[in-house]
């Protein structure tokens, strides 16, 4: 496994995550246009293109036990972006380690990058007040976009 690689804000850039608490983004591929029933939110369409996830990891085993979990194929499906992974390619993730919940200013700065739209209202934000955590670009999203973001969103 590769070591992360570290802007100056500490978010890493690899699927070598520690076994840390902190947050997350999930970087998926969806190659072809897909209809998907996400759990009780419903069934959805959902265009061929990139797509962005926030997510925390403070439980037990951190960022690793979390993203070992999305990476698995063979599980129960307990979040809303577990029923999205079964159709799209995880890519790439983006992580920090903190003791922090940090997926609502992530999910913000997502949005918040030319070309970005919320495909589902409430992706992945059942437990908050975000519009979603779920964000759809046409175009792969550039981590300097999303570093970008953050800083100007005073993060």
């Amino acid at each position: 496994m590769s070591e992360p690689i570290e802007d100056p804000k500490g978010l890493g850039i690899t699927d070598a995550a520690p076994s840390e608490p902190g947050s997350y983004v999930l970087i998926m591929h969806l190659a072809q246009l897909a209809t998907i029933t996400v759990g009780k939110l419903g069934t959805f369409e959902f265009p061929e293109g990139w797509y962005t996830y926030a997510g925390s990891a403070l439980g037990r085993g951190g960022l690793a036990a979390r993203l070992a979990y999305h990476r698995r194929r063979d599980k129960s499906y307990h979040w809303h972006i577990d029923y999205l992974l079964v159709h799209a390619e995880l890519v790439e993730i983006w992580w920090a380690e903190e003791n922090k919940r940090k997926e609502c200013v992530w999910a913000a700065a997502l949005r918040a990058i030319p070309g970005a739209r919320v495909p589902v209202a409430n992706f992945g934000a059942s437990d908050c007040r975000c519009l979603a955590h779920l964000v759809f670009f046409r175009q792969r999203p550039a981590f300097a976009h999303f570093s970008r973001a953050l800083s100007d969103l005073g993060f």
